[in-house]
Order: C-alpha cells, then sequence, then structure tokens
C-alpha cells in the first residue's frame, strides 16, 4: 500500500497549490463511483486451470469444476477536481489473485495538472496504455466481451506504472489525435511459470498515438522496459533484459455494430506476435459477438538461448480461441453475459494454462470454456 500514502503525499502537496488558485474555481468536488463483476465458468480440461491473468494462481479445470476466480471482483473510483487546472483519482480493487485473496490493492492512483484543455501531465500510479482497453480492461461493462482475448492481453501482463505521463491532444477539423508518453517502473505478482514470482520492470517509457475520426478509432504504441531476467527464462539470475512492446489496434463503430482488431509483437529473449478480430450487433437490448484470436509460438532471440528444454516448453504459450457470446442489458448499468470459447493449443504448447502437472504434455489438445457473468457500474 506505499502507493497510497504517495498519493496521500501528492495530494497534500497539490491541496496547498489549490488554495492559491481558489479564486478561478468553486468548491473543490469530489465523486466516488465504481464498478463489478459476478461470474463462473467451467472448463473442460482436467488438467490444467483456464485463468485469464498471470496473477490469479487457480481457475476452472484441475483445481475446481466451477470457479469464480476469473470475473468476481469490485473496484471503487474516487475523483477530485481540486481547480480547473488540478484534479486527483484513486482506485482500489478487490480481484482474486496471488495469495488466493480479494485483499484489495490500489490499482490507479494519480494527480493531473492540466496545462490547457488540450496538455496535461499525471503523476502515480497510471495504466499502462498498451491495448485499446488497457484504461478499462477491469471493468466488464464497458465492453461486449466476458473479457478481452486472452491470446493478446496476456502478452503484456502489466497493468500500471508508477510514474509520469505527458498527454498532448490535436483536433483538426474531424479528426482528434491523442499523443501519450510514459515513464515509470512496474513491479507485479506473476504465477506463471507453476510458481509465483514478482515481476520487476524500470525504465520503462512508451509514446502511444490515439486516432479517432467519426466512429473509427486507431491505437498504436511502443515502449520499452528492462526486465528480470530470470522470469523471461534466459538462465541469468539477476540480470535485466531490454523487453519491448509493439501494438496497433483499430475499431469501428457506428453503433449498431462493431468491428475491431488488435496485434503486437513482443520481443525480449525471444519474440512473439498476437492478433484477434472480432465483430459484434447490436439487437436492441442484444448484442451477439463473435472473436478469433491467436498467438505466435515465439523464437528465441540470438544471443538469448534457452536454459533448458522445459525453457522452451514453458516460454512457448501458442494456441488459438474461437469465442462466441452474448451480452444482454438487461437492466440500467447491469449486463448479463454469456460466452463459450473453444481453445487450441499448439502442436507443441500447453499454452496459458496454470497448474499443469509437471511432465504433462497437452499439445495439440481442444478444450470448451463456457462462462456467465454479470457486470454493473454505480
Amino acid at each position: 500500500m506505499a502507493i497510497g500514502y504517495y498519493f496521500i503525499a501528492l495530494l497534500g502537496i497539490f491541496a496547498c497549490i489549490t488554495n492559491a488558485e481558489a479564486v478561478e474555481t468553486d468548491q473543490p468536488k469530489v465523486t466516488f463511483g465504481g464498478f463489478g463483476s459476478l461470474g463462473v465458468s467451467h472448463s473442460s480440461m482436467s488438467m490444467g486451470d483456464y485463468t485469464l491473468d498471470s496473477g490469479i494462481p487457480k481457475g476452472p479445470g484441475l483445481s475446481e469444476n466451477w470457479s469464480t476466480t476469473n470475473y468476481t471482483g469490485i473496484a471503487g473510483h474516487l475523483a477530485a477536481q481540486f481547480t480547473p487546472k488540478f484534479s486527483a483519482v484513486l482506485q482500489v480493487d478487490s480481484e482474486y489473485h496471488t495469495g488466493n485473496t480479494y485483499q484489495p490493492e490500489v490499482e490507479f492512483a494519480d494527480v493531473k495538472y492540466a496545462f490547457t484543455p488540450d496538455a496535461s501531465i499525471r503523476a502515480g500510479r497510471l495504466a499502462l496504455p498498451t491495448f485499446l482497453e488497457s484504461e478499462n480492461r477491469d471493468i466488464g461493462y464497458s465492453y461486449a466481451w466476458i473479457h478481452p482475448p486472452l491470446e493478446v492481453y496476456r502478452q503484456e501482463p502489466i497493468a500500471h506504472s508508477d510514474g509520469v505521463d505527458v498527454m498532448y491532444r490535436l483536433q483538426t477539423g474531424e479528426v482528434g489525435n491523442s499523443i501519450k508518453a510514459i515513464y515509470g517502473t512496474s513491479t507485479i505478482e506473476t504465477n506463471d511459470f507453476t510458481t509465483t514470482s514478482n515481476l520487476s520492470s524500470k525504465h520503462l517509457w512508451g509514446i502511444f498515438d490515439t486516432v479517432e475520426y467519426g466512429p473509427t478509432t486507431l491505437h498504436v504504441g511502443y515502449q520499452e522496459r528492462e526486465t528480470d531476467s530470470e522470469y523471461l527464462l534466459t538462465g541469468q539470475t539477476g540480470a535485466l533484459v531490454k523487453d519491448s512492446d509493439l501494438s496497433v489496434g483499430v475499431q469501428y463503430d457506428p453503433g449498431d455494430w462493431f468491428a475491431m482488431s488488435e496485434w503486437i509483437q513482443r520481443k525480449s529473449t525471444y519474440k512473439i506476435g498476437a492478433m484477434y478480430v472480432s465483430g459484434g450487433y447490436r439487437v436492441k437490448k442484444f448484442t451477439p459477438y463473435l472473436t478469433y484470436s491467436q498467438n505466435s509460438p515465439g523464437s528465441f532471440l540470438p544471443g538469448f538461448p534457452p536454459p533448458s528444454s522445459d525453457g522452451i516448453r514453458l516460454a512457448n504459450r501458442s494456441q488459438s480461441t474461437v469465442s462466441l457470446g452474448v451480452r444482454w442489458d438487461f437492466m440500467k448499468n447491469t449486463d448479463l453475459k454469456l460466452q463459450y470459447d473453444q481453445v487450441k493449443l499448439s502442436d507443441n504448447s500447453n499454452g496459458f494454462l496454470a497448474n499443469v502437472p509437471e511432465n504433462v504434455n497437452l499439445y495439440g489438445t481442444r478444450f470448451h470454456v463456457i462462462s456467465a457473468v454479470v457486470d454493473f457500474v454505480f
């Protein structure tokens, strides 16, 4: 919770500044809201757990026949507007994660200074804007699917960084262009590779550009960081390895229907590519949708041979998924989603399955996942 104390200290600094600018605004405005999901899923795979995130220690499959771990959680969001230029945000999430607990954690905590309505700087714990849905990937109510496509979104397990970002928005006719630059560090707990460990990154920087034209949104980003080499399966202990991501996403949503696709290429000690295409059609309160996603086997880069054949197996997470689902907005600020996933592991991969027993080979296996989730915002 150190970031919480950091956030309080920042609030204290900016509270002093706001006193000097009190003439510019009415009384400070504070708003509170939140969101959550209640969900359950079942997997036909009995030799491993289907988990959406590397920080989730277990899920449906080997550990549980029916599981709530992937989709159940709640979050509170506090926003404060001190003056027209100064504001702050604090978001606390309670989700199932390492340690088999729902202990609340600070997801975002930042203060913002707007130089102009189109230019601003933020400091604190910030969302890492890798994907189209990065800013709200925990808010299930904000998108049609039950969850963002796993093969793409698990390529970047870092959801936030502790540091600063700068954003500038340029409007040219009907085209809006938002450019964001970030710098910071990150440490997250992960259960990848059958053990719990900390994934630490420093000197994390990136630049991202989002272009909006009518119903079309284009998002492009590039980021680099130095990451623990032990996590990246180099066989080196304590060394840091350069890790980079190039991501591109496009969405077209005229209202009655939507189509979107994203692609990412990751480079660390090995190179991996992943993509998805998805579309849906809105019929009154119902939105049926279809998604296909996949990630490549990956290949080790020159100078980084894997430490062992086991390292190759653990590094290869190649799989593909076909998802069919429907969203029903049955009441205000609340939806019900049903989704069926058919997952196919590649011919030399156990995919993203967790807790697969040692020496168990599931290569080429197909399995099925069914899920039901209620999302809400308040």
